[in-house]
């Protein structure tokens, strides 16, 4: 069943790294959104912006808020029966190590 929620992430507050066990569609209502994704790209969305976050475990991400106003998201998210809406992780390697991007 489809859940439908307003998201708010304050300035300097992030979500950890984490995946969705089914699809999220987002459209940012104010603030600016910075998501670092699995393979180390970095991408910036800003109020008026959608964008999805697709499912499983190869696409873990973080989002952050740079900004100096909250961040406020619409999440709409397609869960299986059971299942959470997102599954923490931890920090890759590659972005402990500062190096910003994945190796191939």
């Amino acid at each position: 069943m489809p859940l439908v929620r307003t998201v708010t992430l304050p300035p300097g507050a992030g979500t950890g790294w984490h995946y969705h066990p089914g699809r999220v569609e987002v459209v940012v209502l104010s603030g600016t959104l910075t998501r670092t994704l699995h393979d180390g790209r970095v991408e910036v969305s800003r109020a008026g912006d959608s964008l999805v976050e697709e499912v499983g475990p190869v696409h873990i991400h973080e989002g952050r808020n740079l900004g100096t106003e909250p961040v406020v998201l619409i999440a709409g998210y397609a869960v299986p029966e059971g299942r959470p809406l997102a599954v923490s992780v931890a920090e890759p390697a590659w972005s402990r190590s500062g190096a910003g991007t994945a190796e191939a």
